[in-house]
């Protein structure tokens, strides 16, 4: 899916590279600035159908939901993505080795993230692009995982949070150090594209959203 159009302007350009789909950090940072008046991307989906209150194991829902894997989900993506098969009935565990779209929340521990899944949703009024959200209230839909010891952080607003380090994706370029990450985690509100191997995080690059 495409992102949202934007009035940007390149601010230094020393290679063009840092992916969300990239296997390691970019060589270089792009740098741009996104105009706050930025059209919205379109969601692709209304909202999915009425979350359970509890969790329970391997939610119907996910039937109808594309399923976590190793491409890339689109990056404004309108429909929450599925962890087909997954109990969620046995306390918050990894999602399945793969690329979520999501969020993360807080840190359990020193070393354990927690995230859920988001989607884009477009401002119907226009006032602003749109926002992510994630699963309703008591979906139950949540992961845990821990951070890897040389986990990849790509992050959107520079390793100081005073800059936008991205591409023309709206994701991360700037790398910055695994402690930089649980601290911006533990923040929460951090999106993300979140990659799992192995019962572990892997790679975070951040999505811009302002």
């Amino acid at each position: 899916m495409a992102a949202p159009a934007a009035a940007v302007a390149l601010l230094s350009l020393a290679a063009c590279s840092g992916t969300a789909g990239s296997a390691a950090a970019p060589t270089a940072t792009v740098t741009v600035t996104v105009s706050p008046s930025a059209a919205a991307p379109a969601a692709t989906s209304t909202a999915p159908a009425t979350a359970p209150t509890s969790p329970v194991a391997d939610p119907p829902g996910d039937d109808t939901r594309p399923p976590i894997s190793a491409a890339t989900p689109p990056i404004f993506g309108g429909v929450f993505q599925s962890d087909p098969g997954h109990d969620f009935t046995r306390g918050i565990s990894p999602s399945r080795d793969g690329i979520l779209r999501g969020l993360m929340r807080t840190m359990q521990d020193a070393n354990v993230v927690e995230y859920v899944p988001v989607r884009w949703v477009k401002d119907a009024s226009g006032q602003t692009a749109g926002h992510f959200e994630g699963p309703p209230e008591g979906d139950g839909m949540a992961f845990a995982a821990p951070i890897a010891p040389d986990v990849v952080f790509l992050s959107a607003v520079g390793c100081d949070g005073k800059d936008q380090t991205i591409d023309s994706s709206y994701v991360g370029t700037e790398r910055c150090s695994r402690d930089k990450l649980i601290r911006r985690a533990d923040g929460g509100k951090l999106y993300a594209l979140i990659t799992a191997k192995g019962g572990q995080i892997v790679k975070v690059v951040e999505i811009y959203a302002p």
